[in-house]
């Protein structure tokens, strides 16, 4: 494998990912300044999920069809169109729409980059390639930076992320042209119904092993969607934290550590051994969530076991599904991963922590207003509603456990570890 070859691939990566850090994690703050009701915001923060779920159609167009260089090319530029669309509009429904078929665009791109960097790379090097996915993660933050010290210019919480993340989306839409040609492995064979909408993967889950690992993956991000939407309001309601961003971006650092690690714990540990390993970090995350309560500082380390758990899992269970996947239908299959993984099951968890979040909530009284109406003196309580986040977390830690035991009991690695 060629340097040239291998720092187009990274600069791939760097580029997808980094042009939805721009946006996406501040995305909520903004539609709060635009005084968007809450199951709008909901809605359109969902956007990214929903988009998850047409993967595998995408994934058919460069498994059959198109290079999946020029499908990637053709989804950027859909992305960057409704990305700029959107920062052009303050109405809460265009926005919605707009980041719909943006995501509906973007979401499968996942998938795809990493389909293009594994049929041109090597098992070997493909965790040091996608490291600078999560690299242009956190390089995303400078842009706030820059505006805040260079321009004196606020960017969160404006519509200029938007804008920016447009540009990096033409940006990723042109390099996307200079790419390795990757072109159809399964082009002119015979295609049915199945083929047509991008289902054919579906049949790797007549395996039973492949349907245990994928039900797993499916409940690993049940688990894990606690962190990804609700971990800022457990720092800031529960441990009053600040600086959130940068507090947070202590995962994304270990992060991009872990994933270039992921090589060696492989080859040291063993595929199915390192994937536990990510899972046992989540039994540990959200065990110092629910008592960085009673022990200062604890939450530190909840922050820093993100990278064993998105990378050793995570990227490790992308890499499985390369391996287990016949060649015909690499594409479908990252697709049908992130489709269910990403997808489905974020859906879900995105219902089901805030439901786990309402039945740990309390109200409690705060203080009495003594009121007098004539001779009559009344004394009306106020009550405020209080999170038991520790019971939450808790719960979070027993479904992780749980989902270890299950996982190492009954996954079987049945593809090589090299």
């Amino acid at each position: 494998m060629s340097i040239v070859l291998r720092i187009k691939l990274s600069l791939m990566m760097f580029l997808q990912f980094m042009l939805v850090a721009v946006f996406f994690p501040q995305l909520a703050a903004y539609l709060g300044e635009l005084k968007v009701n809450s199951y709008m915001i909901a809605a359109i923060m969902s956007t990214m999920a929903w988009g998850a779920i047409l993967s595998p159609i995408v994934g058919m167009l460069a498994d059959r069809f198109i290079n999946g260089e020029r499908v990637l090319f053709i989804l950027n530029i859909i992305v960057a169109i409704f990305l700029f669309l959107a920062a052009s509009t303050t109405d809460p429904v265009v926005i919605f729409v707009c980041l719909l078929v943006a995501m509906l665009a973007y979401m499968p791109t996942w998938g795809l980059t990493s389909s293009i960097a594994m049929v041109n790379s090597t098992p070997e090097a493909f965790p040091l390639i996608r490291v600078f996915g999560s690299i242009g993660w956190v390089c995303a933050a400078v842009f706030a930076i820059v505006g805040v010290n260079f321009f004196d210019t606020k960017i969160d919480g404006t519509s200029t992320p938007l804008y920016i993340a447009s540009i990096v989306t033409l940006v990723a839409a042109v390099f996307a042209l200079v790419l390795p040609k990757t072109p159809p492995a399964a082009k002119g064979q015979p295609m049915s119904v199945v083929d047509a909408f991008g289902l054919r993967a579906f049949s790797m889950l007549k395996d039973r092993n492949t349907l245990i690992f994928m039900l797993c993956s499916c409940v690993w991000m049940l688990a894990f969607t606690i962190y990804w939407l609700f971990f800022s309001q457990f720092l800031s309601d529960a441990l009053n934290v600040e600086s959130i961003t940068a507090t947070m971006s202590i995962g994304q650092v270990s992060e991009m550590l872990f994933i270039a690690l992921l090589p060696l714990a492989i080859k040291l540990c063993g595929l199915k051994l390192t994937m536990a390993l990510g899972i046992l970090a989540m039994v540990l995350r959200y065990l110092f969530c629910a008592f960085s309560l009673d022990v200062s500082g604890l939450y530190w380390g909840a922050i820093a076991v993100h990278g064993i758990i998105f990378g050793f899992f995570f990227v490790a269970a992308q890499m499985y599904m390369a391996k287990k996947a016949p060649k015909e239908l690499q594409a479908q299959a990252q697709g049908l991963f992130f489709c269910l993984v990403f997808g489905v099951a974020q859906i879900a968890g995105s219902y089901f922590t805030p439901w786990l979040i309402d039945v740990n909530t309390v109200a409690q009284a705060t203080n009495a207003v003594v009121a007098q109406s004539g001779s009559a003196v009344n004394a009306v309580v106020e009550q405020v509603s209080v999170i038991d986040w520790k019971s939450v977390f808790l719960t979070e830690t027993a479904i992780s456990f749980v989902l270890l035991i299950v996982f190492v009991i009954f996954f079987k690695n049945d593809v090589k570890d090299a």
